[in-house]
């Protein structure tokens, strides 16, 4: 079968079956496309570098699904947890992974340039590591320049006429503490809210009780944290997703960010969680209020 956009359409649709997750799915096919674009010049090397690549399932799939592209088994993965970069290297034993925080100048520097840089939800545990002990929560200001040095540090890997590919959580746009109102639409729903409210690390998550206990007050911020990340809530991944904010910039933040480092903004896209699923559980009952848009997707070109 010729690699038409149908054959690529259907390899991933068959790919994929076990990477459902929103961010890692977006991730993967704007990659894919720009490999694929970037492989059609002659002569052109392809080489990816994720950063924060976990347990590899991004670049692993990647490199594999387009093996036949010049250079990309140069490509490189970097992630700080031990057991993450061990399966990656016995998943994917032809590639290179290398244990380290990519925050650290040095280790970057050390990498060479890259094609396609991948940054999927990646930048959010940069600015969730400025969790201060004596305010309760993250120190927001020095979180989110520590987030810009980040970024800036991970696009000078990138080679003239290069391709950044970032994928995290966005912040609405609108006061951060705006009061909403919200209606439980079961005691199951409401207990749920409750557990998450006690564990979750990055803000406090204030609230007021009213309706006799099945409708609360919150801010916009903790409303958003609650949609966000209640859903692991009972799982395995709690452990780790509860000390996280996934959200720390606005759209208009990340575009700023982007201008900053001189890169051009090709595509942005902004995806929704399922709405379905939350409207069976949760009502909102301040009027103009709507469910928080969850991600962005950013494709973005250094200029050659």
């Amino acid at each position: 079968m010729p690699e038409t956009e149908a054959f690529w359409d259907f390899y991933w649709e068959v790919r994929l079956q076990e990477l459902q997750n929103l961010g890692k799915k977006a991730a993967i096919l704007a990659a894919s496309r720009l490999i694929r674009q970037l492989a059609a010049q002659p002569d052109q090397p392809v080489r990816l570098l994720e950063l924060g690549c976990g347990e590899g399932q991004i670049i692993g799939a990647l490199v594999e699904g387009h093996a036949q592209v010049r250079s990309i088994d140069r490509s490189v993965g970097v992630d700080y947890i031990r057991t993450s970069i061990e399966t990656c290297r016995r998943r994917y034993s032809g590639m290179r992974f290398i244990e380290g925080d990519f925050t650290d100048p040095v280790l970057l520097n050390g990498l060479g340039s890259f094609e396609i840089l991948l940054l999927v939800n990646a930048l959010h545990e940069v600015f969730s590591a400025g969790y201060s002990p004596a305010l309760g929560e993250v120190d927001v200001a020095p979180a989110k320049h520590k987030v810009e040095q980040a970024f800036a540090g991970a696009v000078e890997r990138l080679a003239p006429g290069g391709y950044l590919v970032l994928f995290d959580g966005l912040e609405m746009d609108g006061d951060p503490h705006e009061k909403l109102r919200i209606h439980f639409l079961s005691r199951q729903a409401h207990d749920h809210f409750i557990v998450f409210a006690r564990e979750y690390r990055p803000f406090k998550i204030t609230y007021r009780e009213i309706e006799s206990g099945i409708g609360i007050e919150l801010s916009r911020r903790a409303f958003t944290r609650y949609i966000t990340k209640s859903i692991f809530l009972g799982k395995s991944l709690w452990q780790t997703e509860r000390l996280e904010s996934y959200q720390y910039f606005k759209e208009s933040e990340f575009r700023a960010a982007v201008a900053r480092q001189g890169l051009e903004i090709r595509e942005l896209h902004t995806l929704t969680v399922d709405e379905d699923k939350w409207n069976n559980l949760v009502e909102i009952e301040t009027p103009g209020a709507t469910f928080p848009t969850e991600h962005i997707l950013i494709i973005a070109q250094k200029p050659d």
